[in-house]
């Protein structure tokens, strides 16, 4: 049967959480400050099911968030559930270290304490969770708790300490988190006003004023108009408090919105009247008050229209009813332990009856309350230095652990370093030998280059000298001889045969000469069959594939000896350029020509460089030189894709 029992019970409790994921999609809980949002659901677990979760939910991970739904689910319906709920999730968080739950879970805590007045185990558990947000980054909710905690020391009344909390609140509180911003300004303007700072209650009170009118919220500018009456109030500035308190009373539908809240300021308004000498409404609208505060047993409103009431019949020289609404409030106060409202009315009672007992009672009680607030305001500094004292035993602890860490990292790191640096040494010195092979290779090839060079100028010189040697020797010779004969008469129909073939032989030599001349890399077609030379000579000596594609746009013939010269040595300096720095596999060159211009490309599918640093360099300063001498233009992109050099020169 217990099994059954058990099983169910877990069916209901995740289904019981699964609800609440739905519903409550955001951890919302009320604070110190000001209102909030709970969802309260007609479901129950009881001790024995919470004590039987960990057997029934082996799971830790689905345990936690279990455990703490229910803490929050039961922060204000069962005080003793809720602390076996919520000890479990602390205990759970911190075996699984989710600091974020925990977290959460202190703050559920502190303000479980909070509602019950416990004033310092509040401010401890606020203390926990801004630690654990604060470690986690969420500056958010950092500053939530850092508000929370300046709120529980100005009900303690340690207006300094809280007045510290509150700026350090606002320092964490991100500018968009606006009603957490209002809530420091009103607790800042509380606390002012209880240190008898004036201007500065004021200044605060505006404040929190001018942000409820930024985000539109009319129940928080109702809350700062009729706290700001207030100190107007106790200033004596009353035409002030009038004006602040109907603003407050002006907010549309107040008293659906918060009745607690219209009930307060409709007293406020009555007795600031009844101050500044208008004291024909004040009956009417304080017993209004009162008839609400009643209504919604508001204990604390009661006390304040009781007391107000009071002063109102002692102006009005009716002492038995002033006496009867100051013991009216004292009976309430001291039912709900309400010391503030418990010293007024005795100091009211003591100064109509002159009685000696409510005196004693007065400065007992005054004496006792000063003695808490000190005791509390020395727990929360003891508060924070011993959670400070245990953070920074933690941390000299794990410092030790990092610099133990380190040292067996460094000595792992020397021993590894050694290793490397053996292995790097036995392969620079196969690196150097590589780079050597490879220097001596591209020497190799320059050579073949510049040999190739200079048979080519040796050709050409050869060609040109048996030109000169045909055209001026043996044509001038032929020349003559033709001339002689041509002189010489004769009627003899051969002779002039003989002439003829003898003036076309010397055409023949003459054109055999002009070829001689013109067949050199100046030539239309030499200078092509020099590039796809140049391109043959580089794929037999390197590993790169080379790609020539020559526009039959070009027309050699029109171009100058010189514009030809240096096309053949700017592709040779480029093609030299990729083979020694570019590792590439393919090379791509590209010679066209578009009206009056010529354009050449040499595109590579290399390591790239870095332009602006090679552009220094003594190759392609002289591939500038060549190119801007012929008015033309070089252009580089490289990356670690490949490198592109263009140029265009206007023939």
């Amino acid at each position: 049967m217990r099994e059954l029992f058990s099983f169910t019970a877990v069916k209901r409790l995740l289904l019981f959480v699964a609800l609440l994921s739905l519903i409550n999609c955001s951890r919302t809980k009320k604070d110190d400050n000001f209102g909030s949002d709970k969802i309260i659901t007609d479901f129950n677990v009881t001790l024995q099911e919470i004590d039987d979760l960990e057997q029934r939910i082996p799971n830790d991970s689905l345990r936690l968030t279990i455990l703490s739904k229910l803490s929050l689910e039961y922060l204000t319906k069962d005080s003793t559930l809720f602390r076996k709920i919520n000890a479990a999730t602390l205990n759970l968080a911190k075996e699984l270290s989710d600091d974020n739950v925990a977290a959460n879970a202190y703050w559920d805590l502190a303000y479980f304490y909070s509602r019950a007045s416990y004033l310092d185990s509040s401010y401890a558990s606020y203390y926990k969770a801004y630690q654990k947000f604060n470690s986690l980054g969420n500056e958010a909710k950092a500053g939530k708790m850092m508000l929370n905690m300046a709120v529980s020391q100005e009900r303690a009344r340690d207006y300094v300490g809280s007045e510290n909390s509150s700026f350090k609140a606002l320092e964490l509180l991100p500018k968009t988190k606006k009603k957490d911003i209002y809530a420091v300004h009103n607790n800042l303007a509380i606390i002012y006003n209880g240190l008898d700072d004036f201007d500065r209650a004021v200044e605060h009170h505006k404040l929190a004023i001018d942000t409820a009118l930024e985000i539109n919220d009319q129940e928080l500018l109702a809350n700062s108009s009729n706290n700001l009456a207030v100190v107007y109030l106790e200033n004596g500035f009353y035409n002030d408090a009038l004006g602040y308190v109907k603003q407050a009373l002006a907010v549309k539908d107040l008293k659906q919105i918060d009745t607690e809240l219209y009930a307060m300021v409709l007293d406020n308004y009555a007795y600031i009247q009844l101050k500044a000498g208008d004291s024909k409404d004040f009956l009417k609208t304080s017993n209004r008050a009162l008839e609400i505060r009643d209504s919604i047993r508001h204990q604390a409103g009661m006390m304040v229209s009781r007391i107000r009431l009071g002063e109102y019949y002692l102006d009005a020289e009716d002492t038995t009813e002033a006496l009867s609404n100051f013991k009216m409030a004292l009976a309430l106060a001291e039912d709900e332990k309400n010391a503030k409202y418990e010293l007024e009315a005795l100091l009211k009672l003591h100064n109509i009856t002159g009685k000696q007992e409510y005196l004693d009672r007065y400065l007992v009680l005054n004496e006792q309350l000063l003695n808490d607030e000190r005791g509390i305001r020395s727990k929360f500094a003891r508060i924070r230095y011993e959670t400070d004292q245990y953070i920074n035993k933690n941390k000299s602890l794990t410092e030790r652990i990092i610099w133990i860490s380190f040292a067996a990292v460094v000595l792992l790191f020397v021993l590894g370093l050694f290793l490397v640096l053996q292995r790097q040494k036995a392969n620079l010195t196969e690196a150097r030998m590589q780079n050597s092979l490879k220097e001596s290779n591209a020497e190799v090839f320059k050579l073949l280059l510049d040999q190739q060079k200079k048979v080519e100028v040796a050709a050409v010189k050869e060609r040109e000298r048996i030109a000169r040697d045909l055209h001026d020797g043996v044509i001038s010779r032929l020349f003559g001889t033709r001339m002689a004969l041509g002189f010489m008469e004769s009627d003899n129909p051969d002779t002039q045969t003989h002439l003829k073939e003898l003036q076309d032989i010397e055409a023949e030599i003459r054109n055999v000469s002009h070829n001689l001349a013109s067949n050199s890399l100046t030539s239309e077609d030499g200078v092509e069959k020099l590039i796809k030379k140049l391109i043959d000579t580089f794929n037999a000596h390197t590993s790169t594939s080379f790609e020539l594609s020559i526009s039959r746009s070009i027309d050699f013939n029109t171009l100058e000896d010189s514009v030809k010269i240096s096309i053949y040595y700017i592709l040779q300096e480029c093609l030299q350029n990729v083979m020694k720095h570019a590792n590439a596999t393919v090379c791509k060159v590209a010679l066209n020509q578009k009206g009056k211009t010529l354009e050449g490309t040499v595109q590579d599918n290399g390591n790239g460089f870095e332009v602006k640093t090679a552009k220094q360099g003594i190759g392609l300063a002289n591939l500038n030189y060549r190119i801007t001498g012929l008015g033309g233009v070089l252009t580089i992109q490289s990356d670690s894709s490949g490198t592109q050099m263009s140029f265009s020169i206007l023939i």
